[in-house]
C-alpha cells in the first residue's frame, strides 16, 4: 500500500504583469476547468475591481494547478473565445476565475456581443473622475476611455486620437490624455502574484478548489464527482444533471437538491446514499463504469415516482414533504416501473404517512438505509412487510405556524390542494403546484394582515391561502367584494366553513381565522382517515404543548 507521504503537492509562486497574464488565458495556456462554477459577479464588481487596479491596490493572488492531465475545461471566458488546449502543460485555474473573467472580458473584447444578461463588458472610464462606467445611453463622449484599448497599442491611440479631434478645449483635451495616459500606463505596469500547483493528482488539485471556494457557492457534489471522474469526451454527470434538472423543471420539480439526484444515482449503484466520499467510491474500478447506466436509470425511477407523486396531488416539490422520500421512491420505480396495484396501495400509504408523521425528521441515517431495503424488497414482492416504516404510526398535530420549509405543513398544504381552490376572482380553479413552483410561499397569500390578536393569529396556517399569481395584498378585501352566493362556492374549496360568510359580512376577522382554523384541522383529519393516517394524538402542536407543560408543572 502506498504511503500517504509519498507524493507531496510543490507550490511555486511568480509574480506577472497583468498584460501577460492576459495573453496566457487567451492563448489557452491558462484555462477554466468545468468544475467551476459560471461568472456571477454583477456589473458594479467589474467596475470595482478595475477601480483597485487603476489604482494600484492588491486584488488577491491568482491559482492555477499546472498539468498534463487533459481535464475537462472551457475554451470561452467572460464574453472572450480562447485558443484550444495547447500539447504539454496547462495551467488550470482554481482560484481567481470571477477576477480573470473581468480582466480578460473587459481588456480583450472583441467586436462580438457585449451584453449577456444584462452584463455589459463594454466598460469606460469617465477621464473626468476616474470612475468606471457603463456606456451612457447617449453613447460614450469623448472623455469615456475604452477599457478594451488599455492594452492594445492601436486601440490606445486611437482613443487618444478621438480625444484630440473631438474636444475643442485644448487644455481639457490635454488633461484628458494625460489621465489616459496614467489610466493606461497603471494597467500595464500591474503585477499580481501567480501560484503555482504542481506534483498533485486531479483529487489534490479539485480538495484545494473546494476548500478555496469559500465566498463564492460551494462546490456541488456532483460537480467534484465529475472532476474526479472525467474522461476526456466521456461521461459529465455534472453536465447531465444539469440538463435532467431543466426537464424536472418542467414537471414543478426545478427546486430539487443536486445531492438528492446524486444520491438516487449511488442507490442505482447500490452504494451508501450517505456515503461522504462520493467521488472515491464512484472512482473505483468495479464502479466507474456504471454510471452511466446508473444515471439513465435512476433518472428512469425518478420520472415514474414523480408521475405517482402526481397522482397524490404532489404537483411541486415544494409539496414535497421530504427529498429522501422521493429518492426511495425512486429506487422502488427504478426496480419495478410498472407495481401491482397493491404495491402501489401500499406505497401509497408509507408516503402519507410519512409525510404526516413527519417520519423522515426523526430517522436517524441508519433508519433511512433499512427504509430504503425496504422499498427495495417491496419493489421484488408486493407482499412484503414494512416494519422499518411503522403505517400505524400517528401523525403530527395540526402545526401552529406556517413555514413553507417544515415538512408538516407542507403535508397541509397537500390537504389543502386537494380541495381544488378556486381563483378569488371566480375565474375557475387555482393550480397549487404551479403556483408554488413559480413563487414558492408567495403563493399563499395572508387571509387577514392584521387580526386583532396579532402574531397568534397572523403566523397561523389558517390565516394563508391560496391565491391567484398576481394577488396582492390580503385576501379578505377580494373575498368581502364577492356575493354570498360566490363565496358560498368559492369559501370551501379554501377550507372555510358555513360560518365564514357571517365573519366576512360583520369585519369579524379574529374570528373567520379561528373559525377557519377549526374547520382545517377537522377536515384535515377527515382526509388522514382516507389516506390510512391514524389521527394524531392532539388536534394541535399548542396542545401538545399545554399538556407538556402541565407534566413539568
Amino acid at each position: 500500500m502506498a504511503s500517504p507521504f509519498s507524493r507531496r503537492t510543490e507550490v511555486v509562486s511568480e509574480v506577472v504583469f497583468l498584460g501577460k497574464l492576459v495573453e496566457r488565458i487567451v492563448s489557452g495556456k491558462i484555462r477554466v476547468p468545468r468544475f467551476q462554477r459560471a461568472f456571477v459577479w454583477r456589473q458594479q464588481d467589474i467596475h470595482r475591481l478595475l477601480g483597485s487596479v487603476f489604482r494600484g491596490f492588491p486584488i488577491g493572488s491568482i491559482l492555477v494547478w499546472d498539468t498534463d492531465l487533459k481535464i475537462a475545461s472551457s475554451d470561452r471566458i467572460g464574453p472572450v473565445d480562447t485558443a484550444p488546449r495547447p500539447d504539454g502543460t496547462v495551467g488550470y485555474l482554481l482560484d481567481g476565475q470571477q477576477r480573470v473573467s473581468t480582466l480578460v472580458g473587459t481588456l480583450r473584447l472583441g467586436t462580438g456581443p457585449a451584453i449577456e444578461d444584462e452584463l455589459d463588458w463594454r466598460v469606460y472610464c469617465d477621464l473626468e473622475t476616474g470612475e468606471f462606467v457603463r456606456a451612457p445611453k447617449a453613447g460614450p463622449g469623448p472623455q469615456h476611455f475604452p477599457v478594451r484599448s488599455l492594452l492594445d497599442t492601436a486601440g490606445f491611440f486611437g482613443a487618444c486620437r478621438r480625444i484630440q479631434e473631438e474636444v475643442q478645449d485644448t487644455r481639457r483635451a490635454r488633461e484628458w490624455l494625460g489621465e489616459a495616459d496614467r489610466l493606461a500606463n497603471a494597467f500595464r505596469d500591474y503585477q499580481l502574484p501567480l501560484i503555482h500547483i504542481k506534483e498533485a493528482d486531479l483529487g489534490s488539485a479539485v480538495t484545494v478548489f473546494a476548500r478555496l471556494n469559500r465566498t463564492g457557492r460551494k462546490m456541488t457534489a456532483d460537480a467534484m464527482v465529475s472532476a474526479l471522474t472525467y474522461d476526456e469526451g466521456g461521461f459529465d454527470l455534472a453536465a447531465k444533471i444539469t440538463e435532467f434538472k431543466a426537464e424536472l423543471n418542467q414537471r414543478g420539480f426545478g427546486n430539487l437538491d443536486r445531492v438528492l439526484l446524486l444520491r438516487a444515482v449511488l442507490a442505482a449503484l447500490k452504494l451508501d446514499i450517505y456515503a461522504q466520499d462520493w467521488a472515491n467510491l464512484i472512482r473505483k474500478q468495479e464502479v466507474h463504469p456504471k454510471l452511466p447506466g446508473a444515471f439513465e436509470s435512476a433518472a428512469d425511477g425518478l420520472r415514474r415516482a414523480l408521475d405517482f407523486l402526481r397522482e397524490l396531488g404532489v404537483t411541486s416539490d415544494r409539496l414535497l414533504p421530504y427529498g429522501l422520500q422521493l429518492v426511495l421512491l425512486t429506487e422502488f420505480f427504478r426496480r419495478c416501473p410498472d407495481p401491482a396495484p397493491e404495491a402501489k396501495r401500499t406505497l401509497s400509504r408509507w408516503f402519507w404517512v410519512t409525510s404526516f408523521s413527519v417520519w423522515f425528521g426523526s430517522g436517524g441515517s441508519a433508519r433511512v438505509r433499512l427504509a430504503l431495503q425496504e422499498l427495495r424488497n417491496l419493489a421484488m414482492d408486493a407482499g412484503a412487510d414494512l416494519e422499518v416504516v411503522d403505517l400505524d404510526s400517528p401523525a403530527a398535530p395540526f402545526p401552529e405556524r406556517f413555514d413553507g420549509r417544515s415538512s408538516r405543513v407542507r403535508a397541509f398544504l397537500l390537504y389543502l390542494g386537494s380541495l381544488e381552490p378556486r381563483s378569488l376572482r371566480g375565474t375557475g380553479a387555482l393550480d397549487p403546484g404551479d403556483l408554488l413552483a413559480s413563487r414558492g410561499t408567495g403563493a399563499l397569500g395572508y387571509v387577514v394582515a392584521n387580526p386583532a390578536r396579532g402574531d397568534q393569529w397572523l403566523s397561523s396556517p389558517a390565516n394563508r391561502m391560496f391565491v391567484d399569481a398576481d394577488h396582492i395584498g390580503q385576501a379578505f378585501g377580494s373575498l368581502g367584494a364577492r356575493t354570498d352566493e360566490e363565496l358560498a362556492v368559492l369559501l370551501p374549496t379554501h377550507g372555510f366553513g358555513p360560518e365564514a360568510i357571517g365573519s366576512i359580512r360583520s369585519n369579524d376577522r379574529e374570528e373567520l381565522i379561528r373559525e377557519r382554523r377549526e374547520t382545517l384541522i377537522e377536515g384535515e383529519r377527515k382526509f388522514m382517515e382516507q389516506k390510512e393516517v391514524a389521527l394524531p394524538m392532539a388536534r394541535t402542536a399548542a396542545t401538545v404543548a399545554d399538556s407538556e407543560a402541565s407534566d413539568d408543572e
